[in-house]
């Protein structure tokens, strides 16, 4: 490892300060991808699944108990993400692992979800913690076989791409004082190189029929600032200027996506959309890959910006126990995202998608004017 263990060396601070907190959990982070992966032959314990998320045993040892921040993080399904990394998106497995022996970076301003984030060190990656129990628990019995198999069959799909999942079924001081998440799910950075100085701009957009507390509670000047941060869930005067062939292959990829998430029957779900103009960012042409694509970026109709984009934000799965009490609740309540079903929340999410979507009438189906 590039750094020595945090619990190793004497800090001046408390160990309820942020600084230790955050050295203690990126360090445990870490050495999760210490260890060696091994074979499929290896994996003997039923606990521990090499290509199936494992069953969620909650297990006690004193040893552990006492513990704040430093938990023995394993890796969820391990031989099932590392064959998505490789065969599904030709990530480079030493280069993946690289990123986890340097020190990763707290960051915010990423969203009111109350989770952890950590950038590894060039931002390729970003580590997010699953904090709610309902969230976790359907990422444990529900989603992570069902997502590897989407994805094996659809390789471009819009989904994020989830390249681990660390877990920690062990009970400890951390977990009950709800100052250490037991679950983090790490996820390519689709947006690594974003410089608003380069004039990028991002979006995560959401319905707007329904009632959002997180947008609509709050001042105008702080959804000015939710803008400028990319927390805003609408587009307001800006299009996805788009060919009619570009417009064709997106809504097929939305249509399909969507079509997997209703049937694991989530809600909640974005399109995390990046923009950013091709003259200030001549680098990041999409010429530059084997092909054009919405994780590379894709070329606006009129040539002027490109485009990323990826679904993020499904773990919200309408049958668990505390989504379904949000849910009842919220019938006293305006409509509300978390209220509402499967099948409506992805009309609403496609019908939005086709308001942003524009197609200029003098852009042929490739692109040319």
């Amino acid at each position: 490892m590039a750094d020595r263990n945090p619990l190793e060396e004497h800090h001046w601070y408390s160990v309820f300060s942020k600084e230790y907190k955050t050295q203690v959990i990126t360090y445990s982070i870490r050495r999760a991808f210490q260890e060696s992966l091994g074979t499929e032959d290896e994996y003997s314990d039923p606990k521990w699944p090499p290509y199936s998320a494992p069953p969620i045993i909650r297990t006690f040892s004193f040893s552990k108990f006492f513990r704040l921040f430093d938990l023995p993080f394993k890796r969820a399904a391990p031989l099932l993400f590392q064959q998505l990394r490789s065969s599904q998106w030709n990530i480079d497995d030493k280069d993946y692992h690289n990123q986890f022996e340097q020190n990763l970076t707290p960051v915010g301003g990423l969203g009111f979800s109350g989770s952890l984030f950590f950038f590894t060190e060039d931002h390729s990656y970003i580590v997010k913690s699953v904090g709610r129990r309902f969230e976790y628990t359907f990422l444990y019995t529900q989603c992570i076989e069902a997502y590897g198999n989407y994805i094996k069959s659809n390789p471009s799909s819009l989904l994020c791409r989830m390249t681990d999942v660390l877990f920690c079924f062990d009970r400890h001081i951390g977990g009950i004082l709800g100052i250490s998440p037991s679950h983090y799910v790490v996820m390519e950075n689709l947006l690594k190189e974003m410089d608003a100085e380069k004039g990028w701009v991002k979006w995560d957009l959401k319905p707007q029929q329904f009632f959002e507390p997180t947008r609509d509670l709050i001042p105008d000047q702080i959804k000015t600032e939710q803008a400028k941060s990319g927390l805003a869930d609408a587009m307001e005067d800006d299009r996805i200027i788009l060919t009619q062939k570009q417009r064709d292959e997106l809504w097929d990829l939305l249509k399909k996506d969507t079509e997997f998430l209703e049937q694991i029957e989530t809600i909640d779900y974005s399109l995390l959309l990046g923009r950013f103009p091709v003259s200030q960012n001549k680098d990041l042409k999409p010429s530059s890959f084997r092909h054009e694509n919405w994780i590379t970026g894709v070329t606006s109709a009129d040539g002027k910006y490109v485009y990323r984009a990826c679904i993020v934000d499904f773990l919200w799965n309408v049958n668990q126990l505390q989504a379904k009490i949000t849910r009842t609740a919220g019938k006293l309540l305006p409509e509300q995202t978390v209220t509402t079903e499967p099948g409506r929340y992805r009309r609403e999410f496609l019908s939005m998608m086709e308001e942003y979507i524009e197609v200029p009438e003098e852009a042929g189906p490739s692109g040319s004017n």
